[in-house]
């Protein structure tokens, strides 16, 4: 499915099962790294990023589009402006076709896609890439406070290739600290 190195793990299925039974591992984890007042939080985000960049550069997101089949985007009005100008319609249009705000709103968003798979998947592409929103372009974001967002990072691990593999190589590095 996706370009695979013999060390990562991209096979989604595979991924899937093996996230939910490494759960309370990358649990134990999290605590650790927020009991841990050895190390701050720039250290733990440097340590992050060591091990998540060969990772990210590793696996290719265009194979893949788990994220976009899987997850709520969120949008700001600045993400809907830049979609709304790039793909040439008002952004009321823009509003009315694809993000529900009163849904986004009850969860303290200003927007988010109505549909899942996203409205602008193609196959394994995102059809208006320069344009997409904030979120898409972030996803997934380990960094800044790694430490405090941990808890949300391993809900990707089921669904994100890039995100099960950085957990699955912090794991021992966790432990030795």
């Amino acid at each position: 499915m996706m370009a695979a190195t013999p060390d990562l793990i991209t096979d989604l299925e595979t991924i899937k099962r093996l996230a939910t039974a490494r759960r309370d591992e990358f649990e134990v984890m999290r605590y650790m790294l927020e009991l841990n007042d050895d190390l701050s939080d720039a250290e733990i985000d440097r340590m992050v990023e060591d091990v998540a960049q060969p990772v990210i550069a590793a696996i290719d997101c265009t194979t893949c589009a788990n994220c976009c089949r899987s997850l709520d985007v969120y949008l700001t009005p600045e993400d809907a402006e830049r979609l709304a100008s790039g793909i040439h319609v008002p952004v009321e249009a823009l509003l009315d076709a694809v993000i529900d705000r009163e849904a986004a709103e009850a969860e303290g968003e200003w927007g988010r896609f109505r549909a899942k798979p996203c409205a602008f998947l193609r196959g394994k592409l995102c059809s208006v890439y320069a344009y997409r929103p904030e979120s898409c372009r972030t996803y997934p974001v380990f960094t800044p406070d790694f430490r405090w967002t941990l808890e949300d990072t391993i809900e990707g691990a089921a669904i994100c290739p890039i995100i099960y593999n950085v957990l699955d190589r912090l794991v021992p590095l966790v432990d030795r600290l």
